[in-house]
């Protein structure tokens, strides 16, 4: 059976959101990539790499907050969804974790000199721990305001499309921060992330305000179909996880989310020691090219796939991408090679376009079971529903993280020995490196599999 139609019994809900409505709510896209993904990104070039730090240390300190998150996202969900202001429910919580996240951000860079690297590893703990608490406060809020203020269908296609276009072009900054750092105008890599750290915080803010003026201007914090809807009622996340379709979107982010991030780091190591034989400026410079073609491609994918959605159905498209990430990754054992660093390109591509078309649908699948829900019951679920979808993102990428640094251990692998050292653990790496992704992409098409005939009419599979 398919999932509860959405589409039918929207009369209450506002007409379709303008093409610049969509933009501007899109833009927290960045926010929350940039936010996420760069010290998951950056900790090992600069803490491990940099600083020395252990991996095993750099490894918890970015799981760690993670785990935390478990606890406090299902408590900023529910406050969110039962918040009444002159601002709505959602905007106080957005600004204020706007504005924490970037000061713990740069804070993170920032460490006190003279640190042992015990103490090194102390303050990136703490540091990414407030990050990643402020930043909570804001990514649960902004992803039940993108399902709020846009209606099934075309509408919130279009908001998720330009969402993941703009998570997509944060990306590419990302990926040319390390390169940056690396320049002649630092006296070092660790130097220059203090301050290319600082300009990218405040870049990613100014994308989060965007999103509040254009809720603003647009009145969509007051003016929702949601907003007359009744609080969510206690009890009501043990209702919602035994909703079919719930579970089975929380099992394919956590297979997905386990698959990439548990080796993801690996792909510095590859690029850096395997493809460009330790030279870690040349590593940086191929690593950004990479990305920014690869990222390039996917931001222009965004509303291709958004089209195709619309046009022939999320399940049919989400199908298709799932089998090229697949095979995109499986080729990473051949195509990651001193032949030519930059011909991993095509795996990359492939797996890009197989993560936007999954982080651009599965938002939206969220919204159809949301509305779904509020529809049956009455009551507003936004923001418990993005919370529960929060948990099961840092269920995976919090299991995946704890172990990074110990899979470098395990593969035997250490930065300070000699390159001719290093063959046996770069095997080590390129096996798991192509076939861990595509193991939790598997899980996750046949999660998402029964999620299409498991949905029940009343809600439960």
């Amino acid at each position: 059976m398919t999932p509860p139609d959405t589409k039918a019994q929207n009369h209450e809900k506002k007409p379709a959101g303008s093409f610049w409505k969509h933009l501007g709510l899109g833009a927290g896209g960045a926010v929350e990539n940039s936010f996420q993904n760069t010290p998951l990104t950056l900790a090992n070039p600069i803490f491990n790499v940099g600083l020395g730090v252990s991996p095993v240390i750099v490894g918890f300190a970015m799981a760690f907050p993670r785990i935390w998150e478990l606890f406090i996202d299902p408590l900023i969900g529910t406050a969110s969804d039962r918040t009444k202001s002159r601002f709505g429910r959602r905007l106080p919580y957005i600004a204020f974790g706007l504005l924490g996240s970037l000061l713990f951000f740069v804070a993170m860079w920032w460490s006190p000199s003279g640190l042992s690297k015990e103490g090194l590893g102390i303050w990136l703990i703490v540091t990414a721990f407030l990050f990643y608490t402020f930043y909570s406060f804001f990514a649960i809020p902004y992803a039940a305001l993108t399902i709020e203020a846009s209606e099934a269908g075309p509408d919130r296609i279009g908001v998720m499309t330009a969402r993941t276009a703009f998570a997509n072009l944060s990306l590419i900054v990302i990926n040319w921060l390390y390169w940056f750092c690396q320049r002649d105008w630092f006296s070092s890599p660790v130097i220059g992330m203090r301050w290319v750290g600082l300009g990218f915080g405040l870049a990613v803010t100014f994308c989060g305000v965007i999103v509040a003026v254009t809720t603003l201007r647009n009145g969509l914090h007051l003016r929702s179909g949601h907003e007359g809807s009744s609080p969510i009622a206690k009890g009501s996340y043990r209702k919602i996880l035994t909703l079919g379709p719930m579970r089975c979107i929380m099992v394919a982010l956590m297979s997905t989310l386990v698959g990439f991030t548990l080796v993801g780091h690996l792909g510095f190591y590859l690029v850096a020691f395997h493809a460009c034989g330790g030279d870690l400026k040349t590593a940086s410079l191929v690593g950004a090219i990479k990305a920014t073609v690869t990222l390039i491609a996917a931001v222009l994918a965004c509303p291709l796939i958004g089209a195709a959605a619309k046009r022939f159905g999320k399940d049919r498209i989400f199908n298709i991408l799932i089998f090229v990430g697949v095979i995109s990754s499986l080729s990473m054992w051949w195509l990651i090679t001193p032949l030519n660093p930059y011909l991993s390109m095509i795996s990359d591509l492939g797996i890009s376009l197989c993560l936007v078309g999954f982080w651009l649908l599965m938002p939206a699948y969220l919204g159809d079971i949301s509305d779904y829900y509020e529809r049956t019951t009455g009551q507003s679920c936004q923001g418990t529903m993005s919370a529960l979808y929060g948990i099961a993102v840092k269920i995976g990428a919090s299991a995946a993280l704890l172990l990074t640094g110990y899979i470098l251990v395990v593969c035997g692998f250490d930065a300070e020995m000699p390159h001719e050292a290093m063959t046996r653990p770069i095997f080590f790496m390129r096996i798991l490196f192509a076939v861990v992704p595509s193991v939790g992409l598997v899980i996750s098409y046949l999660a998402m599999a029964r999620f299409r005939i498991a949905a029940e009419p009343g809600g439960e599979g």
